[in-house]
């Protein structure tokens, strides 16, 4: 794995997720625009997956990973915004706001912080460290509090960053974090707020 590539795409990563929280909250960015940007994104990986775009050739060698090139370029910024308009299009704004920010400091942290610091392995995934998730967490619960409650943040970030740590997988296929992170996160948020109500139906 390309270290500096890795980061670039952390880096970019951690602007995404504070460009549309930040259009979110001071009401620039609506569902629409979301939707909108999905659909060109699919149509510049799809057109890039077989052609050499002037511009977006560029920016795929500096941040798409070599096996994703040829495959599914814009891969993860395509699940990030997917995962972005699904938390809004579900939660409140406070909780897709803060579901947001645990998955854009969350992931690129844990990332980071086990990189270049992480020593000891998971049991259960030895592609991460127990270094990075828990910086991750730490991360992710400070970026969530500006939106929710201090127990809503913590329980959020604990079980957003469990899942990213685990790996999600239906059959045999990894669900990609981008999805599955801010999801997680918003339930987590939801199901305290509602006092776990859902549950009592049962």
């Amino acid at each position: 794995m390309d270290g500096r590539l890795e980061v670039r795409r952390k880096i970019a990563h951690i602007l995404l997720g504070l460009t549309i929280v930040s259009g979110l909250y001071f009401k620039i960015i609506e569902e629409k625009y979301l939707f909108f940007a999905i659909i060109f994104v699919t149509v510049l990986s799809l057109l890039s997956a077989k052609f050499k775009l002037p511009v977006v050739s560029f920016l795929l060698r500096k941040f798409e990973r070599e096996n994703l090139l040829n495959d599914f370029p814009f891969k993860g910024a395509l699940f990030f915004l997917g995962g972005a308009l699904l938390t809004i299009r579900i939660f409140s704004k406070d909780i897709a706001m803060a579901s947001i920010m645990i998955l854009t400091f969350g992931d690129s942290v844990s990332f980071l912080f086990g990189k270049f610091l992480g020593k000891i392995r998971l049991k259960f995934n030895d592609l991460k460290n127990l270094e990075g998730i828990l910086a991750g967490m730490l991360a992710a619960f400070i970026g969530s509090l500006f939106f929710v409650n201090i127990i809503e943040a913590f329980f959020a970030s604990l079980m957003a960053m469990f899942i990213e740590g685990a790996g999600f997988k239906i059959g045999v296929s990894d669900v990609d974090d981008n999805l599955i992170v801010p999801l997680v996160a918003g339930t987590v948020i939801y199901l305290f707020r509602t006092n776990f109500v859902v549950f009592r139906i049962f």
